[in-house]
């Protein structure tokens, strides 16, 4: 009987290679990336904006918000909008819609030549620096009546501290 034949050692590692190299290649495109119009496990939604370099955890009470990105001189604005039913509301851009937040993004150069009692320094507050910009967070004063008994300090708290 002829012996059989044995592969060598390197085939053996090419084709390990390849099993491996499939099986990361399947993972990096079946992985799961939130959906920033569902809630996620953790009853969140979670709203990511790569080009500005920031994400931001929303409450489950943010169903159907709306975003809007404003560009200025200076910086760039991300303003989120809420749907209200209050007939009172004054709305400021969106029919239906509140505005409890707004993300602005400064340079650095351009934060750092704004005096003291310039808007974006007095209505703003100051949330991080990152990659030479500026992250501000400003919350509406003034809430829609349907939202007088959703919106609280801790809501506001917990928004505030998910910006990263």
């Amino acid at each position: 009987m002829p012996k059989s034949k044995k592969f060598p050692r390197w085939i053996w590692l090419v084709i390990a290679i390849i099993i491996i190299g499939g099986i990361l290649i399947w993972v990096m495109k079946n992985r799961s990336v939130p959906n920033m119009d569902e809630l996620g496990r953790d009853n969140l939604y979670h709203y990511r904006n790569e080009e500005l370099g920031f994400s931001l955890d929303l409450p489950p009470e943010f169903i159907y918000y709306q975003v809007e990105r404003f560009n200025a001189a200076d910086y760039t604005e991300i303003r989120f909008f809420v749907p209200t039913s209050d007939p009172n509301y004054v709305y400021e851009v969106v029919p239906s819609y509140a505005k409890p937040i707004v993300i602005r993004v400064y340079s650095e150069a351009a934060w750092n030549q704004l005096e003291d009692d310039d808007e974006g320094k007095q209505a703003f507050e100051k949330k991080m620096t990152k990659n030479g910009r500026v992250y501000v967070i400003q919350f509406w004063d003034h809430q829609p009546s349907d939202w007088q008994d959703k919106w609280s300090d801790d809501m506001k708290s917990a928004i505030s501290e998910s910006l990263r």
